[in-house]
């Protein structure tokens, strides 16, 4: 009878230890996705080129009234952003982007004009353009929580959208330095990787708004090449 009693005590801690086993087991599982994030959470900043365009009164007023118009925000403030905005530049070049966004000329008759907060070169080069805290006017419906990124392109020679994405995904420096910079973004604002999104892309946007009733017609960053950027995140 005793032997018995100790049989059944040893076969007890047995399944007490399987138990405990199991149970660490899947706490390891569960918390691998808190890690994950975590990993992006503590993203650095990568380096980084200042060269802000001139957007002194006049210009933040005209951005106020835009968003007054667009959004019935009458702000140029750009508070606690949600969403990062993918582009691709009309010219082949850096410079011919920054003197675009400087020159702040009229856009579709309204002030003011087209900027984004970034510029990333072929060569990796991160250029700012505007303070983090500033709405740039890069994207329809989207300028009021939205950063924006432009990725500088080859000379278009008659190819469309999809191409001149996929050259900027097959340049090794470029789409490292734009990765490593919309991961540092993500990290410091909690922005989720489905709010990562393309010009092209962004009237599906849970964020997108505008009372005007217009909508993007864009030609840069379309759903299979914002997968793929995404997918290096």
């Amino acid at each position: 009878m005793a032997r018995l009693t100790r049989i059944a005590l040893t076969a007890a801690a047995a399944l007490a230890l399987c138990a405990s086993l199991t149970a660490a087991f899947l706490l390891d599982a569960a918390a691998a996705p808190a890690q994950a994030e975590a990993a992006t959470a503590s993203a650095p900043r990568p380096p980084i080129t200042i060269k802000l365009i001139p957007f002194g009164a006049t210009r933040k007023a005209q951005m106020a009234d835009y968003s007054r118009h667009h959004y019935h925000q009458h702000t140029w403030k750009l508070t606690a952003p949600k969403v990062v905005v993918l582009h691709h530049t009309d010219g082949a070049a850096w410079q011919s982007a920054w003197w675009t966004f400087a020159d702040n000329t009229a856009y579709n008759n309204e002030k003011p004009g087209v900027s984004a907060h970034f510029i990333v070169d072929k060569d990796g080069t991160i250029y700012q353009c505007l303070p983090l805290t500033v709405r740039g006017r890069h994207a329809i419906g989207m300028n009021w929580t939205a950063i924006g990124i432009e990725f500088v392109q080859e000379s278009r020679s008659g190819k469309d959208g999809h191409w001149m994405d996929q050259q900027i995904l097959q340049r090794p420096k470029q789409i490292d330095a734009g990765v490593r910079l919309v991961r540092y973004l993500r990290s410091r604002f909690g922005i989720t990787k489905s709010n990562v999104v393309g010009h092209a892309t962004a009237n599906s946007s849970p964020y997108f708004k505008d009372y005007t009733g217009i909508k993007n017609a864009a030609g840069d960053w379309f759903a299979p090449e914002v997968r793929a950027f995404r997918a290096r995140l």
